[in-house]
């Protein structure tokens, strides 16, 4: 087993940060580096569902059966009174002969070969309903003189420990933006969720159909990167991004309108900061009056309907019913109702009811601008 170097192991730790799924790489290429078996992080939580365990190059069914069967041994319990100083043997706290006795010895130890640990609490994961941190798992032979792999997890701990800070406050990031995302999706008007370079983020479902549009607001890729880059008229394009960079650097939101190239009135557009702290994503709200109704071509593009299946939507959303809507567009009674039922297929709606408040739901044309 060749013998990762301390600069291998932050590489790999620091890419487990951004991306969890490489944390069992990055315990691995630790382990390499510390002679042990494997590594691990665990949480110890005895209330429901807070317990896990991340595995390198250890038995990841024997980790979930530690989790089911053992969480309340000696052993794991006496983690969670470490303090967060330097790493320790785990046999400083429960002697090797009580534990070759135990259960979790027989199931969990011994097929793995594993005789001590060299533990790294973390402080932040500690109380009185549970702990937990980094574990090294040595065989027989490093069990026997741990000092280097103590050593080693000695100059590892402070990385270490950043790492677990990084993480969770990065996961806390994400899991906010995913609820925020959430509750925009909820939103009656358009949404655009944007960052300081007028990079999308998120779109709502009115977000997403006034998009499909491409009538003054569209999406590019971005110059060298994998992003899509939100983008108006090249008149008004510049504006934007103003207003979207102030947002993020000032918290001030502020107001323009977006010509379209169709010659419908433009979009009024609302940039506003989510927070009120700088550097936050900001959020381009699509503004306009409650009670106009998308036309006929947003319609269209929205739900993939011909320009006729889409002008009886329309009529249908504005309340006019089938008998008003025909006489309004010259059709039989009959081709609406042929119609109607096309579009219910479309939107996946049942009545006309369901209908209206579908179409209510997506970006309006009309608002100050």
């Amino acid at each position: 087993m060749r013998r990762a170097s301390f600069d291998e192991v932050l590489l790999a730790v620091n890419q487990a940060v951004l991306d969890p799924a490489l944390w069992p790489a990055a315990l691995t290429r630790a382990a390499d580096h510390v002679g042990a078996i494997g590594g691990m992080v665990t949480r110890h939580g005895y209330d429901q569902g807070e317990a896990f365990m991340i595995t390198g190059r250890l038995d990841t069914d024997l980790g979930k059966l530690y989790l089911e069967r053992h969480l309340d041994d000696g052993y794991a319990r006496r983690i969670l009174w470490l303090p967060e100083g330097d790493p320790l043997l785990a046999s400083a706290l429960w002697p090797v002969a009580e534990v070759r006795r135990s259960a979790l010895y027989a199931e969990i130890l011994l097929p793995q070969r594993i005789e001590d640990h060299v533990m790294l609490n973390y402080a932040a994961w500690g109380g009185g309903s549970g702990g937990g941190g980094f574990a090294f798992c040595l065989d027989a032979r490093t069990a026997d003189a741990p000092d280097e792999a103590l050593r080693r997890v000695t100059r590892l701990a402070p990385h270490l420990r950043q790492a677990l800070d990084l993480a969770g406050a990065l996961q806390a990031s994400r899991g906010a933006e995913r609820r925020l995302a959430a509750a925009l999706d909820a939103a009656p008007h358009a949404v655009l969720m944007l960052d300081a370079g007028a990079r999308l983020r998120h779109a709502n479902a009115a977000g997403e159909a006034l998009l499909r549009l491409a009538d003054g607001l569209r999406l590019l890729p971005e110059s060298g990167g994998p992003g899509r880059i939100l983008a108006a008229l090249p008149g008004e394009t510049g504006r934007l991004h103003k207003l979207i960079g102030r947002a993020m650097a000032t918290g001030l939101g502020g107001r323009m309108r977006i010509s379209r190239p169709t010659g419908e009135p433009g979009w009024p557009v609302l940039v506003t900061p989510l927070t009120d702290e700088p550097g936050h994503p900001a959020v381009a709200l699509l503004a306009g009056g409650p009670d106009t109704p998308p036309g006929p071509e947003m319609l269209r593009a929205t739900f993939g309907l011909t320009q006729a299946e889409a002008r009886v939507l329309h009529g249908i959303a504005t309340g006019a019913g089938v008998p008003a809507t025909a006489a309004a567009l010259g059709l039989s009674p009959e081709t609406v109702r042929s119609h109607l039922a096309r579009c219910f297929d479309a939107t996946g709606a049942r009545s006309q009811a369901a209908l209206a408040a579908l179409v209510a739901r997506l970006p309006r044309v009309s608002g100050p601008g």
